[in-house]
């Protein structure tokens, strides 16, 4: 009754009918009676050889959690001889909101009080999947400025199991991060802010949950300025329905000032409180409230937390024992100006042999940095410091032994503006319709047909970021996509010269601008590199694959993926994704297609407008007819990820899945007979916490040195089962894996001085584990060779230096998912190019 009264009460506001009938509400209510309630005592066992009910994995995570929190566990950082009572550094500099500015490693100066020990306890607190929870009271930094910036822990704990295990054996995963509180002014007029409600309850103890509330404006009615601040579900309107909670936040001043909920006050009475109410942190949230404070959690304070949470639960869960590493070859890590260096003979294999290059500028700046990036990409003749003070239509071919190369330079103009929405039209999908049609029309004439002969196109597009345009509505991108693949083309956007400086402490204004000028050549190369590099599907495979002891060569590889999209976009899609010995670039294969290249792939996606659902038998059946077409009698390996596929493929879920026999259907397996050089390693990553967090250390042990490590992993129990991590990568934040945002360690200072710092404004790289499972592998096969070949296959990407999550082949399906536009922008233009 409380919840259907507040959505009411909001439809009035909003100058609308009521929403929900109370009278018929009540009567339904009035059936109700006490026995119709029945309660069950639970019995939870989830020991080796048991066999749990799927409740048992959501209720033993919750059960662990309030054990924790009666019995007051705590965790203890630092030790008492390991370090000062005080920093040692130096103040640095701060912005005008207090923030220290950003530092390299060696200048590290946070003006931070760090004690040699810090007591953390710890709270629950609702969360949508496991259980959660947090340190409370958060932490404080306070910066040279006296501005306060808080945060706490976070401690998620989920019950996972494994295939291929001869016993099931669930597993307990800890993952241990970071949440950052806002401090002030956190409104957001487009999208709901959470809200963690900390206000007591007469039933309350040590375990019981914060709650998780949502606030968001709403609008008053039309043509009127009568909005308001109010909350977005029913939690805080049942509460107080129930009259309990001794005092529940107004969610107008909450938005304006929820530092001040989140500190202990007064109440209305002028007695004593504690915090009742914080507004998680996240970028973007109103104006100035950035966070001083780093995102992330160092390998140091997973280890410390992680190691006093163990013998904690030692009654309920072993320690997994450490796994051990697979010696694996591995690539060198290209330079900048190697990646983008392209092969010209591999892209004529992968593009054609004359491709059509268009750069759409508005800025001269931006125009001289892509014909500088191109340029450099293809060995071109060309010096960009030749171009006129503003940007020109012009266009040069380009006659190399590989290739030719058509090159057109043009002023993007209106193209780029936001779309013009003709508010008359009141459904929303045909408002943007209308006005995506008459965009695609301006594409269509601006960039025109191919010429004769040319075999693919590429745009790079000067165009502002998504919060550059009026709304999400005006923002044009997806409709030039859509139009320019009407002209077989693809695009990529380039965003526009930084109206600010970059991060950094430099020094001066020229200072500054040699950033911004280095900033935007980077990021303009890396534009380059995506849209003739991955948008043609080109890949670098390391020179030895499979382990050091077991090499493989000669293996094709194959990446089924299933594309979803909700909303606008409504599609469930397969695709694979496949890769060829000796050839610079992958295939790919749609529904009611060949193989067709990565560009062709793109365009026929990006102009889709048949059907886009599939259902499960028929995307099982794809899913078949593609290895099939794969396996010729070769090494075949495929890779798939199971939280993608599972839905539409039960039989590669833990409980159906059978070693060595494929299936995508339980009741219907691949004839193995068929495919004799088949391998099959099924994936996953951490989504759900599926996989584990983890960290590493040498053979000192974690006393001596924590950090991260790259490489392969065997699991001590399975002889199918590996993990493979990544090093951390140079664009990673420049927080020590070794770090902490609590205790002191040493490092060096803009002196080059040994002296003790604190992590706690630097931002922390947190490495996914990935599973690699060898599900089907051959008589013989050496099941770490495969794994390592998955693994491996992550650094084959031609367009990027460091390893991506997944194996390219599965990478590259994922990020064609992208090119799918909303339907509305996909119906058959009818208006003529000339109107």
């Amino acid at each position: 009754m409380a919840a259907a009264t507040h959505r009411n009460q909001l439809a009035q506001r909003r100058g609308r009918p009521p929403v929900i009938d109370l009278t018929a509400l009540a009567a339904v209510l009035e059936t109700f009676r006490g026995e119709d309630l029945t309660f069950t005592r639970k019995t939870l066992n989830l020991g080796p050889g048991a066999d749990p009910e799927s409740s048992d994995y959501t209720l033993v995570p919750h059960a662990l959690a309030t054990h924790l929190c009666l019995t007051d566990w705590h965790v203890v950082h630092g030790e008492p001889a390991s370090g000062p009572t005080a920093e040692e550094n130096e103040e640095g500099p701060e912005d005008e909101d207090g923030m220290a500015a950003g530092k390299s490693e060696e200048e590290d100066a946070e003006a931070v009080t760090a004690q040699a020990v810090h007591t953390t306890r710890w709270r629950r607190t609702a969360a949508r999947d496991g259980a959660e929870l947090v340190s409370w009271p958060p932490y404080v930094y306070e910066s040279k400025g006296g501005v306060r910036y808080p945060w706490s822990y976070t401690l998620r704990l989920s019950v996972q199991t494994r295939g291929l295990e001869a016993t099931v054996q669930p597993r307990l995963h800890v993952r241990v991060g970071m949440r950052r509180w806002a401090r002030y002014n956190v409104f957001d007029a487009k999208r709901n802010i959470g809200v963690h409600l900390f206000s007591p309850s007469p039933w309350a103890d040590a375990s019981s949950p914060f709650g998780l509330a949502s606030m968001a404006w709403h609008r008053g009615p039309a043509g009127k300025k009568q909005g308001f601040m109010g909350w977005a579900d029913d939690l805080v309107p049942t509460l107080e329905r129930l009259g309990s909670f001794g005092f529940l936040p107004d969610p107008a001043e909450l938005a304006g000032d929820p530092l001040a909920f989140l500190e202990p006050g007064t109440d209305g009475e002028g007695h004593p409180r504690e915090p009742i109410a914080g507004v998680p942190y996240r970028p973007g949230l109103g104006k100035n409230t950035g966070h001083a404070v780093g995102d992330g959690v160092s390998a140091k304070d997973k280890w410390r937390i992680f190691s006093q949470l163990v013998p904690a639960l030692k009654g309920f869960a072993a320690l997994d024992e450490p796994h051990v590493r697979v010696p694996v070859p591995t690539r060198v890590r290209p330079t900048a100006e190697e990646l983008l260096r392209i092969d010209r003979g591999a892209l004529a294999t992968a593009a054609g042999p004359r491709i059509e290059i268009v750069l759409w500028c508005d800025t001269t700046t931006m125009r001289d940095e892509a014909l500088n990036a191109v340029a450099l990409a293809l060995d071109l003749p060309l010096d960009a410091a030749d171009q006129p003070e503003q940007v020109q239509a012009w266009r040069k071919t380009f006659t190399l032994p590989e290739l030719e190369v058509l090159l057109r330079v043009e002023p993007v103009g209106a193209i780029a503006d936001d779309l013009d929405l003709d508010e008359k039209i009141r459904r929303r999908s045909d408002r943007l319709k209308d006005a995506g049609i008459s965009r695609q029309v301006q594409v269509r004439k601006h960039l025109g047909q191919p010429e004769p002969g040319v075999t693919s196109r590429f745009v790079l597009v000067e165009m502002r970021g998504a919060d550059g345009f009026t709304s999400l509505d005006h923002d044009p991108k997806m409709t030039v996509r859509a139009g320019a693949a009407t002209c077989e083309a693809v695009t990529q956007n380039l965003l526009p010269p930084a109206a600010t400086a970059p991060d950094g402490d430099a020094e001066d204004e020229e200072g500054a601008e040699e950033e911004s000028a280095k900033s935007q050549r980077e990021r303009t190369r890396r534009a380059v590199c995506d849209l003739l590099i991955r948008q043609s599907g080109l890949i670098r495979p390391p020179a030895r694959q499979g382990t050091t002891e077991h090499p493989l060569t000669d293996v094709a590889c194959l990446g089924l993926w299933v594309v979803r999209r909700t909303g606008d976009f409504r599609t469930v899609m397969p695709l694979a994704v496949a890769s060829v010995p000796d050839r610079p670039n992958v295939l790919v294969r749609l529904p009611h297609s060949g193989w067709l290249t990565y560009h062709q792939a793109s365009v026929q996606l990006a102009g889709w407008n048949r059907p886009r659902t599939f259902d499960k038998p028929e995307i099982q059946d794809f899913f078949a007819d593609c290895v099939a077409d794969s396996c010729d009698g070769g090494d075949l390996a495929l890779f798939t990820l199971a939280q993608n596929l599972r839905a539409e493929c039960p039989a590669l879920t833990n409980p159906k899945l059978v070693a060595d026999r494929l299936a995508f259907h339980a009741d219907r397996p691949l004839d193995a007979d068929r495919y004799k050089g088949l391998r099959h390693i099924r994936l996953r990553t951490n989504v759900r916490d599926e996989s584990a967090q983890h960290f590493a250390y040498g053979k000192t042990g974690p006393q001596g040195r924590v950090g991260v490590g790259g490489g392969l992993w065997a699991s001590t129990d399975n002889d199918r089962l590996f993990f493979a991590t990544a090093d951390k990568p140079k664009t990673a934040g420049p927080g020590s894996p070794g770090g902490s945002r609590l205790e002191p360690h040493q490092g060096k200072n803009r002196a080059k001085e040994t002296v003790w710092k604190v992590d706690v404004c630097k931002d922390v790289w947190n490495p996914q584990l990935l599973e690699l499972l060898v599900a089907v592998k051959q008589n013989d096969d050496s099941a770490a060779a495969w794994a390592a070949l998955a693994h491996q296959r992550r650094s084959a990407a031609a367009h990027f230096a460091d390893p991506v999550t997944l194996p390219i082949e599965l990478h590259l399906a994922y990020k064609l998912g992208s090119a799918l536009l909303p339907s509305h922008q996909l119906e058959t233009i009818e208006q003529p190019e000339s109107s």
